[in-house]
């Protein structure tokens, strides 16, 4: 019989859809591009705050605001610009080729996609219109009355817990349009993301760290390694579907 209920696969993008970390590949191009006045000293507080991040102690409106420092006072069409040739010439390239296939498997079931990040969403939504999603969530950057950057992030910060809340309000959107899943799929790395994960209907560990490997282990959820071109399951045999 077919399935009529509606059904909402959530990605995460940094080490799930992406080879890599968005912010500090952008980080790095930006030193490239010479927007970073002493780009090594920015660099080396990039991988600091990547250590915390993976060890669940990052300041994550410190670390925004940092992030956010460069393109202070310039013009969103500009930093646009800048952002599509980014995408083109170092995002594409690695999007993992098995979480593509992923996606492309859910919208071919007729299932809605959406990209929930901790990194900006000047960033993360075009990686999202780049894979075909269907839309994204990722914490807002602030403009002043002429339409350039502030350094300031705004709205609800999609960190930790903080992707449950906004994706939260997104289904209430949803509902009020009468539009809300029945289903929630979610894919994920990160242990910080656990909130998330253990909200959805079916959850996955996608080249998952070490807190969030044991607890996908013990909960039996299926495991994806799609850095690595191949999928199995928690307990080593392929994974399928858990439809």
């Amino acid at each position: 019989m077919p399935d009529d209920r509606r059904h909402l696969a959530i990605f995460d993008l940094d080490d799930t859809l992406l080879d890599g970390d968005c912010t500090g590949l952008w980080i790095a191009w930006l030193v490239r591009r010479r927007w970073v006045e002493d780009g090594e000293a920015f660099m080396e507080q990039v991988a600091r705050h990547d250590q915390q991040y993976h060890a669940g102690t990052l300041d994550m409106q410190a670390h925004l605001r940092f992030v956010l420092a460069p393109l202070a006072g310039r013009r969103h069409d500009t930093v646009r610009d800048e952002v599509v040739a980014f995408v083109e010439t170092w995002i594409r390239p690695r999007l993992m080729p098995g979480a593509l296939e992923r996606l492309a498997w859910h919208r071919d079931q007729g299932h809605d996609t959406l990209i929930i990040s901790a990194s900006m969403y000047h960033l993360v939504e075009p990686i999202a219109r780049e894979v075909g999603a269907d839309d994204a969530l990722a914490t807002p950057p602030a403009f002043d009355a002429e339409g350039r950057f502030t350094g300031e992030p705004t709205g609800i910060v999609t960190y930790q817990s903080g992707k449950l809340t906004a994706l939260e309000a997104w289904l209430a959107e949803r509902e009020a349009a009468r539009a809300r899943p029945d289903i929630l799929w979610g894919y994920s790395d990160s242990y910080n993301d656990l909130p998330l994960l253990e909200h959805v209907d079916h959850a996955h560990a996608t080249q998952p760290d070490a807190r969030l490997a044991r607890v996908a282990e013990q909960r039996g959820w299926p495991r994806f390694d799609w850095r690595n071109a191949s999928a199995t399951s928690t307990k080593g045999a392929k994974a399928s579907p858990s439809w």
